[in-house]
């Protein structure tokens, strides 16, 4: 397989972990950062890295769980995968990302808080 890099994508914000106050609004800073970008919709398999630059810890009940930084960003990029077919309420097709590498870091200097995201269109040999 090849893999067709697609789009680097900046979204600055306070990334956010799936089922908290914080994920409405961290979804729609990757939207905006998505529809900003220019890209249109796909029909194909996906590979995406995801580099997340968090603030720190508040508390020690504020974790960053990458597993759930992972899924409210995804589900924020249908104007990348398009939407799921199906019946129900509308949902980014998701299920197309094949590949996922994800890593989690504090920002660096001259750095703000968000993600940068990579896509890639992974073609069949």
């Amino acid at each position: 397989m090849t893999d067709r890099h697609v789009v680097t994508i900046q979204v600055t914000g306070r990334p956010a972990t799936f089922a908290t106050a914080h994920e409405k609004p961290w979804k729609d800073a990757v939207r905006l950062a998505v529809a900003a970008s220019g890209v249109e919709p796909q029909a194909a398999r996906f590979a995406v890295r995801l580099e997340f630059r968090l603030v720190a810890a508040r508390n020690a009940n504020e974790v960053w769980d990458l597993d759930n930084l992972i899924k409210p960003t995804l589900d924020a990029m249908e104007g990348i995968f398009g939407a799921r077919a199906w019946r129900g309420t509308p949902q980014p097709a998701d299920d197309r990302v094949d590949r996922i590498e994800a890593v989690k870091r504090l920002p660096g200097a001259g750095e703000s808080p968000g993600a940068t995201i990579d896509v890639w269109v992974i073609e069949p040999d």
